[in-house]
Parts: structure tokens; sequence; C-alpha cells
């Protein structure tokens, strides 16, 4: 099935993250950083900086927004609930949807290696260290189906990374009770 493409700038808006951050300032915001970011789409860590002014609203993340690296982009995170003053940094960009585009759709798009690559051949950047610009991602055309098919999209990729989140952490958990066994046989021959 052929969808109509359009451009990332047409359905969303791309928020570049902005400086002027710090340890000192009246206005204190949880800012993500891209080391922030996790392939299976969690943050961990944001940390608390200041700033003497405040963030324009649009700064601040709601829910929706999806946030890439500047560098190296890979994997999203998208901001799922309501938080207080949670921003981002100057290394990523928000792309908040506009009416009529899934938050979801949205964020599976921007993980596939078809569009990333769209990205970077807009500009024709083949370096190692891959770094997208705002207009990049304006640029970049991708497929809109309707809004339906967006949500089943959508919905079937979050509960695929959802999957494999659970399944990263049963082999997590398998590793420390093969450690745990492990340590029970060397060190006492099994003996409770």
């Amino acid at each position: 099935m052929q969808y109509q493409r359009r451009k990332l700038g047409e359905v969303a808006e791309v928020i570049a993250g902005l400086s002027g951050l710090d340890t000192k300032g009246e206005y204190k915001y949880n800012v993500v950083q891209p080391n922030n970011l996790t392939e299976d789409g969690q943050v961990t860590g944001a940390i608390v900086l200041n700033r003497s002014e405040p963030l324009p609203q649009k700064q601040l993340l709601v829910p929706g927004d999806i946030l890439i690296k500047r560098l190296n982009p890979s994997y999203v995170f998208q901001v799922k609930t309501p938080t207080a003053n949670l921003s981002f940094s100057q290394n990523m960009f928000a792309i908040r949807p506009k009416d009529g585009m899934d938050s979801n759709y949205l964020a599976f798009l921007l993980e596939q290696q078809d569009v990333l690559g769209e990205i970077m051949h807009v500009t024709g950047k083949a370096s190692v260290v891959k770094a997208i610009s705002a207009k990049m991602l304006n640029d970049v055309e991708i497929p809109v189906p309707s809004t339906e098919k967006q949500q089943t999209i959508g919905k079937t990729w979050e509960l695929l990374r959802r999957r494999k989140r659970l399944l990263q952490e049963y082999l997590q958990e398998n590793e420390e009770i093969e450690k745990y066994l492990a340590k029970k046989i060397l060190n006492d021959g099994g003996a409770d």
C-alpha cells in the first residue's frame, strides 16, 4: 500500500534544545541528556540544572513529545506522562507531533534505519559521527497513512518495544540466578 509522503516539518514541530542551563540560577529544570536515553526507550538519571531566566514553554516536554539525539541518532525516547519542569539538552531535538499525527507512529518511524538514512541523505553526510540538524529533520519525507493506520502501527511498535524490554529484564534476572547458583556451588558445594 502506498502512503502519502510529507515532510516531517509539516506534520510535527522540531524543537532544538537550548543552551544556558547551568548549576546556578533561580529556575530549576530536570534535563535529559543523550547519555540518559536507553536503547529500550527509557530515561535514566536526568540531571537537575538551573537557569537565570525561565525556559520558553515549548522547551518543556509534554506527553507525546519524542526525543532524538543530534549525534548518531539510533533510538528515541517518547514522553508518556506529564512531567514537571522536564526539558532536554542542546544535544537533542524534541519532535512534537501536530494534530492528526500519532506520536507512537512517529516515534516508530524515527527509529527506523531507512528514515535515519534518509535524514542523513538530505545533506549527503557520510561521516563516522552523524550529526543531524533541525533543517535535516524538517526536510525528511516520511510516509503518512491514515490516522487509524498510524495508531495500529504505533501500538504494535509500542508492544514490540515493551516485549523487548521484558525480554532484557528476563535475561538479566536469569544471569543473576546463574551467578547466585555458581557462587553457592563453588563456595560451599551447594550446601544450604
